[in-house]
């Protein structure tokens, strides 16, 4: 049975709602924070790739239950969409554990490759109207384990039991590579299919989606959504610095050498 607070590929608790950290240096920028206290890292290994797969399965399958876990071959959740995408991880470096994923799908030579465009095509709208198959990608099975934080943070713990305080860190940390990942591979916009809710979360943190097309029925009413990169890096410089602090690591995103379109965003 689906959980109420999953959002087709984007997982509502796992993906914005705020989660307490220990944080090494609580007077530091949130980016000196991010970097402190996690490890931002491209699976481009088996290994890796592996280990995003069953973080995947403990939040979709066992969490979440979005996924029939005896589908699921060796406790790791994959698709058919994972042949053409790349995918990343988030580390606490207290633990050296893998705390959370995401992935882009990557479109196809072929029409209606990426799972947003054949749910726009099922309900009557073109993709193509609103985003270049060219140049998006569509951000799935983004999602922060709550189990494998709370461990984390329950073993590194101060020993006076003090409350850590709440943050979006990971979250900004995932969308900090998922940036990284864009300009390398030339993509200028992202796609995804949505939770209301969660696009209002979203917004808060300076991240804002278009709709696309009114709400469908997938796992639940949800918005199919797409946001211009360089549009959306703009407006979080302007209304939530911080947070574009950490997602362009502090501007050096917009220096890479594929950046040049993100750069009217500076």
């Amino acid at each position: 049975m689906l959980n109420e607070r999953c959002c087709g590929n984007l997982s509502l608790d796992g993906f914005l709602k705020s989660q307490p950290l220990s944080l090494r240096n609580g007077d530091n920028s949130p980016l000196d924070q991010l970097e402190a206290n996690f490890e931002l890292v491209p699976a481009n290994t088996r290994e890796l790739t592996e280990a995003a797969f069953a973080l995947r399965y403990q939040v979709y399958c066992l969490e979440r239950e979005f996924e029939d876990p005896s589908q699921q071959a060796g406790k790791l959740e994959t698709d058919e969409f994972d042949r053409h995408a790349v995918h990343s991880l988030i580390f606490y470096r207290a633990l050296s554990t893998a705390i959370g994923t995401a992935r882009l799908i990557l479109p196809q030579a072929r029409p209606n490759s990426l799972p947003i465009q054949q749910l726009l095509k099922q309900n009557g709208l073109d993709a193509g109207d609103h985003f270049p198959n060219d140049l998006v990608a569509e951000v799935s099975r983004f999602a922060i384990s709550k189990t494998f934080l709370r461990q984390s943070i329950e073993a590194a713990s101060s020993p006076d039991g003090k409350r850590a305080r709440h943050s979006n860190l990971p979250c900004l940390g995932l969308i900090q590579m998922l940036l990284r990942q864009s300009i390398e591979l030339g993509i200028e916009y992202w796609a995804a299919v949505m939770e209301p809710k969660l696009l209002r979360m979203l917004a808060f943190m300076g991240i804002r989606f278009q709709p696309v097309g009114p709400l469908v029925n997938h796992h639940g009413l949800r918005q199919p959504s797409y946001c211009h990169l360089p549009s959306m890096l703009r407006n979080m410089a302007l209304t939530k610095p911080d947070s574009w602090t950490v997602v362009t690591n502090n501007g050096e995103l917009m220096c890479l050498p594929n950046a040049a379109e993100l750069r009217l965003a500076a």
